[in-house]
């Protein structure tokens, strides 16, 4: 470690020296000592002696860690750090924690300086053959990739035991989503049934492909009604069983979003309603608290849940019978997936969704969604069809030049 900063407090005996430095998180701290100097001449040279012999005292203390610390050990160390610094979102922290679980099954007790690429593979074979996911073993893997990667950086370790090991491959799921025909019995369900909060939930989520955490953090202020659009600025997330509001996912989440006229009406009559509760309750519905409330949440300010939405979703796909493309029933976020799919299938050129859904770039949205619609796939083959028909039927001129 080295002391970047260290001078004497205090104007006569005694002195005291103060050392500042830096931690392995990036924080500030200080070391202060009682000098046994009575004078300042003095009190300076011992202070220079007391700062080598502190440094010199670190870095013995940095080849005990090496030798001995484990891989849960500095798996902790790490990840405290980074909730401490609040680094990431608390979401992520909580993640963190569960896919440390897995490292520490296999590999907690390898020392952190004998790590090596061969005992990782093994790991991550095993976690495998044992049933685990390969999206939960990939993401132990970034987690402990990520912490052996710090550990260089503030040598620990010489080199990154993961850097040539290859986590598992993914296979790109196929999204559930609802085809055409049960898309429309949907959106006629929601046409004459009551509009409640939850109803106004799966209607927003089919026509503007919203996330749950990001239509339970909508606000009357994001919403322009004249101007029929909306904007997503923030979202409901969950931490150790406890709901907040933070801002969306990634920088591309932070979005506008068009509001369909079905929609923008749905919204109208929910505004409209919120308003009469609160002259009922005694309360002037002015702009300003209407601009702070949610769209789907109470007149008192609160929010709905996004855990609120998952258990009426079922019953309801349950009651109509509701089954997605591959053949299950589908999720709440599978809307999300519906109005993908039936937008890139109506021709709405690929960036446009992309920036609607709030993907980073249309390259995702096109691995996601370009092959999810079988329609699509059938209307291409009568297509094809018709053109190589034509191509040898007897009035071509029989060239294939």
């Amino acid at each position: 470690m080295h002391y970047t900063n260290a001078f004497i407090r205090g104007k006569k005996a005694p002195f005291r020296g103060v050392f500042k430095y830096k931690d392995a998180s990036g924080e500030w701290r200080q070391t202060v000592r009682t000098l046994k100097a009575q004078g300042i001449a003095e009190a300076k040279r011992e202070l220079a002696e007391l700062r080598l012999e502190l440094e010199d005292e670190h870095e013995r203390e940095v080849e005990v860690a090496k030798a001995t610390m484990t891989v849960d050990e500095y798996l902790e160390t790490y990840i405290s750090n980074l909730d401490r610094t609040r680094s990431l979102e608390r979401s992520t922290i909580n993640g963190y924690r569960s896919y440390a679980k897995y490292v520490s099954n296999g590999l907690g007790r390898v020392r952190l300086s004998q790590l090596n690429s061969a005992q990782v593979q093994a790991w991550e074979a095993k976690l495998l053959k044992d049933g685990l996911s390969s999206v939960s073993v990939r993401k132990a893997h970034v987690l402990l990739k990520s912490a052996c990667e710090h550990a260089v950086q503030t040598d620990l370790i010489p080199k990154n035991p993961l850097m040539s090991v290859k986590p598992p491959k993914l296979e790109a799921p196929m999204p559930n989503a609802l085809d055409d025909r049960r898309r429309r019995a949907l959106l006629t369900y929601l046409d004459a049934a009551a509009e409640t909060p939850f109803n106004l939930a799966v209607l927003m989520a089919l026509c503007t492909g919203m996330r749950e955490g990001e239509l339970c953090g909508l606000r009357w202020t994001d919403v322009d009604l004249r101007g029929r659009t909306l904007w997503v600025r923030r979202s409901v997330a969950r931490d150790n069983g406890k709901y907040y509001v933070k801002q969306p996912k990634t920088r591309s989440s932070i979005r506008d979003v068009p509001i369909p006229r079905v929609l923008a009406a749905k919204l109208k009559a929910r505004r409209d309603a919120q308003e009469t509760e609160l002259i009922v309750a005694g309360i002037t519905p002015s702009d300003e608290r209407m601009a702070q409330m949610y769209v789907l949440g109470g007149v008192d300010g609160s929010y709905m849940k996004p855990h609120g939405l998952w258990r009426p979703w079922k019953e309801l796909a349950d009651s109509m019978g509701l089954v997605g493309t591959q053949g299950r029933r589908p999720t709440f976020h599978d809307l999300r997936h519906t109005f993908a799919t039936f937008a890139i299938t109506e021709g709405i050129d690929v960036k446009t969704v992309s920036s609607i859904l709030g993907h980073a770039n249309a390259a995702m949205t096109l691995n996601i969604y370009a092959s999810a619609d079988a329609n699509a796939k059938q209307a291409a083959a009568a297509t094809i069809d018709e053109v190589m028909e034509r191509r040898l039927s007897p009035q071509e001129t029989g060239s294939f030049a």
